[in-house]
């Protein structure tokens, strides 16, 4: 026992002089750290705080501006300028300011900044840089800010441009111009520390994606690679990052080498005279202890092999894993008991186990099929390393394993599944495709070559409107925009089904119903589109039939109608007639005028579906034309108790409203949708018609009550109609139809709870 505690007492002493020496230079190293760390982020936070100023003075400055001008849209120089001068105070970082109506410079301050400048576009000349960043905030309708960097070296400025938006009541915000702020970038930075040498250096560079370059704004790039302290940056266009970090790096306490030498002299001192016999031999003792736990505990598969390929060693998590007993794997060849002699490649295993021996570093990792004692298969991952004797002669191979089983079976599904998958969209009749983001192709099955006869190489890559007709890329654009409509209520699930026509190789086209779904990444963001088509020519060829059919049906029934119009002024010249006789040609007179007038204008609308209907246009005075619809429905609004109003907004000093267009289909299209507004308006509810002329005639015709949402999708689609039996479906589209004709458009807006309202858009 004393022997015991006198071979313990010398690993004790150093130890515990090790623990004294390594928490002496721990605590000295921490210190140190922790003060150089402390001046860093002091300097870091100022920086930080100097960027973020000025950035924000000249954001601010932007801001004031845009108010300035959305007030005032026409400032003098001298207003701008008295302006400038008042929020220029205390803003030494700004060298700048500039407006830019319509992207052409037109203010500057101080007068002498612009120089040359004034009348210059923005968007042709200048840095590429500045041009680019002008097009994504006006693409975007945000604040952008450009710094000085590598790639741009005649620029010494940062540069914060602000799109301006002038707000319209009755139409979207129209683009004013821009608002150009300057920065004195140099000095800025300078002003901070960014650049300076010292005892802490600071550098900044912008934050971006990880497969592109990371251009440098100020500093020396050097700082990014030494594990320096980051601070993120908000600016209008991203993030920039400021990081610091100390000149000298991070090295440890000037004391660490006097404490390690101190430390290790007392360490090797002090228990050398006491350890030196006994220490061996219990080092060994324990080793052989730790080995044995280490090897026998972990749970991992542990073999070791000789030359000849044989066992010679194993754990017993190993004979647990392939259900042997203690010891019962010893002396066994691997080959042929716990690897199968040959692979599923037909490979032989012992020829590989031979070549692994002779060179296990060609090999360290593989991954292999194993059996178990009751024969179920398994999957191994080795990790093989070589087993040398004193002399470096290899003696055996140590194996690692881990099992991979579950991997392995789930990978074979995941085949599985994928082979499934292509099987089904290799082999249906429909067309399945797919599209980027940018709408170009990334997949189409091969059923696609058998309907329009493209090749794939001739397919992939391309943009889907290379392959539709004008028409078609029209209705796919209105597809695009329901679609986003829809991933606003519907998320992920939104989906929409159109008849689309696509051009074929040899010059023809076939028309395609396609099934469009929006595809979604991970993170919840669009990557493209999902479409399913089916070939629908032959039926569209007999739709079209059938419209042709009763095209020339209607014409036909033109002539006999022609009589049933004029035979009741031949009866009235015999003359003879009494008054209900006389009341009775008068019905079936208007009647038969009724009649023709439908038929020509079902014709009227063929013409215009193909755009061959040429207008007859004239001066139309609006505000004549809903006064007749008016008294032409006052019947129905005295029945409903409905009131209508009637606002006009930039209309002719003396009461009109004139526009050139077709006067028959004007007033058909206003009647149509007027109709409309006092049909789905409750009782003692209300109609309000708004004319606003700007650059183009706006109406706005607006109702209480809520389009049905089974219809808001197909508003002005043919035959659409939340109710069958009060009409056919084909006023609101022949109303668009009228509307594009001239060269207009019509939409509708149900965003107001309770209200409808549909807005014609007409060229003047």
């Amino acid at each position: 026992m004393l022997r015991r505690i006198t071979f313990l007492i010398p690993p004790i002493i150093g130890l515990m002089v090790a623990v004294m020496v390594y928490v002496g230079y721990r605590a000295d190293q921490d210190n140190h750290g922790q003060k150089v760390r402390a001046q860093v982020v002091q300097a870091l936070n100022e920086a930080k705080a100097g960027l973020d100023s000025a950035i924000g003075s000249g954001i601010h400055l932007a801001s004031a501006m845009e108010a300035f001008l959305k007030v005032n849209p026409d400032p003098s120089q001298a207003q701008f300028a008295v302006l400038a001068d008042a929020l220029l105070v205390n803003m030494s970082a700004v060298r700048s300011l500039q407006l830019a109506r319509n992207d052409v410079i037109s203010h500057a301050y101080p007068s002498w900044s612009a120089g040359k400048g004034f009348g210059r576009s923005l968007a042709q000349t200048g840095p590429v840089a500045v041009r680019s960043l002008l097009k994504r905030a006006k693409s975007t309708g945000r604040r952008q800010i450009l710094a000085l960097d590598e790639r741009a070296p005649d620029m010494d400025e940062i540069v914060i441009l602000a799109p301006v938006f002038l707000p319209d009541k009755a139409l979207p915000a129209s683009y004013w111009g821009m608002i150009s702020v300057h920065l004195d970038g140099p000095a800025l930075f300078r002003n901070v520390g960014i650049g300076v040498p010292g005892d802490v250096l600071l550098a900044l560079r912008e934050k971006i994606s990880e497969e592109d370059r990371e251009p440098m704004l100020a500093g020396d790039p050097v700082v990014f690679d030494m594990d320096p302290v980051v601070r993120i940056i908000h600016v209008p266009s991203g993030e920039w990052l400021l990081a610091a970090a100390p000149s000298g790096g991070w090295g440890g306490s000037p004391n660490r080498n006097a404490i390690l030498g101190f430390g290790l002299l007392a360490i090797v001192v002090l228990p050398m005279s006491l350890w030196a016999l006994g220490v061996i031999l219990m080092g060994r003792l324990k080793d052989r202890e730790r080995y044995y736990q280490l090897v026998h505990s972990a749970k991992s598969i542990i073999i070791r092999i000789n030359m000849a390929g044989d066992i010679v060693f194993c754990n017993e998590y190993a004979e647990d894993f392939y259900g042997y007993g203690p010891g019962e794997l010893l002396g066994r060849p691997l080959v042929g008991t716990l690897v199968p002699r040959k692979s599923l490649e037909g490979r032989s295993m012992r020829r590989y186990l031979d070549r692994l021996l002779m060179n296990p570093s060609a090999h360290p990792f593989n991954e292999t099929m194993n059996v178990r004692k009751n024969g179920e298969i398994v999957w191994v991952a080795w990790a093989n390393d070589s087993v040398r004797s004193k002399d470096g002669t290899t003696v055996g191979l140590l194996c690692v394993g881990t099992d991979i089983t579950d991997r392995k079976l789930m990978e074979e599904a995941l085949r599985q599944r994928e082979k499934q998958y292509r099987l089904l969209a290799e082999n249906v009749t429909d067309i399945i495709w797919g599209l980027d983001a940018d709408y170009r192709f990334t997949y189409v099955s091969p059923s696609d070559e058998a309907v329009r006869g493209f090749k794939r190489p001739d397919v992939l890559g391309r943009p889907i409107r290379d392959f539709l007709t004008p028409a078609a890329k029209t209705r796919f654009q209105d597809s695009l925009r329901v679609l986003d409509d829809l991933a606003e209520t519907q998320g992920q699930l939104a989906s929409i089904t159109e008849d689309l026509e696509f051009t074929c190789a040899d010059g023809s086209s076939v028309w395609l119903e396609s099934h469009l779904g929006i595809l979604f990444s991970e993170e919840g963001e669009r990557i493209g589109l999902q479409g399913v088509s089916r070939d629908i020519t032959d039926r569209k060829r007999a739709e079209a039939l059938r419209e042709d059919m009763e095209r020339m049906a209607r014409h036909d029934l033109k002539t006999p109608l022609g009589a049933v119009i004029g035979l009741p002024d031949e009866i009235r010249r015999h003359g003879n007639l009494d008054a209900s006789q006389e009341a009775m040609l008068a019905t079936i007179e208007s009647a038969g005028t009724t009649m023709l007038e439908l038929i020509n204008r079902s014709l009227d609308l063929y013409k215009m579906e193909c755009g061959t209907y040429v207008l007859d246009r004239t001066t139309v005075d609006v505000l004549d034309v809903l006064e007749q619809i008016k008294a032409e429905c006052l019947p129905h609004i005295i029945e409903k108790g409905i009131s209508v109003g009637i606002e006009v907004r930039g209309g002719e000093a003396d009461g009109t409203l004139p526009v050139s267009a077709d006067a028959e289909l004007f007033r058909s299209m206003l009647c149509n949708l007027a109709t409309n507004a006092l049909e789905a308006s409750p009782e003692s509810g209300s109609v309000s018609i708004v004319l606003e002329r700007t650059d183009h005639l706006t109406i706005t015709i607006r109702n209480q009550g809520e389009v049905p949402l089974s219809v808001r999708e197909t508003f002005f689609d043919k035959y659409s109609t939340s109710s069958p039996a009060r009409g056919s479906g084909l006023g609101t589209y022949s109303a668009r139809l009228i509307a594009r004709t001239h060269g207009g458009d019509i939409a509708v807006e149900t965003g107001t709870p309770g209200e409808t309202s549909v807005i014609v858009t007409l060229p003047q």
